[in-house]
């Protein structure tokens, strides 16, 4: 499983890359995490998003995607557009269970 998180630029406070402090919230070690200034990963979330991919209650702020997590099946490649996520939702925080059963659902058993 690969599980990465994309910081961004959202709020008033958010001018620079996230700190050392911010970063050591996701200790695993599967996490990798990125600085996205120009919400290129974002706009391209919301560019593909379509159906079978659920539709995201929530997350959107200037026509910008932020604080949601997506999970995509086994084996899905992303090319010349994303795949469609199992799960696309957030925020983060308020997403756990759903998160959690996507996971489980989506795990390899190798």
């Amino acid at each position: 499983m690969r599980v990465f998180a994309v910081w961004e630029p959202i709020l008033a406070s958010d001018l620079t890359a996230p700190s050392s402090l911010v970063l050591q919230r996701l200790k695993d070690v599967r996490v990798r995490q990125f600085w996205d200034p120009n919400h290129t990963l974002a706009a391209r979330l919301a560019a593909d998003a379509r159906p079978p991919q659920p539709k995201q209650h929530c997350c959107e702020k200037k026509g910008v995607l932020w604080d949601l997590a997506a999970v995509y099946p086994p084996g899905a490649t992303w090319s010349d557009g994303l795949p469609a996520a199992t799960f696309f939702d957030g925020p983060v925080v308020k997403q756990q269970t759903g998160l959690e059963a996507a996971l489980t659902a989506s795990a390899s058993p190798y």
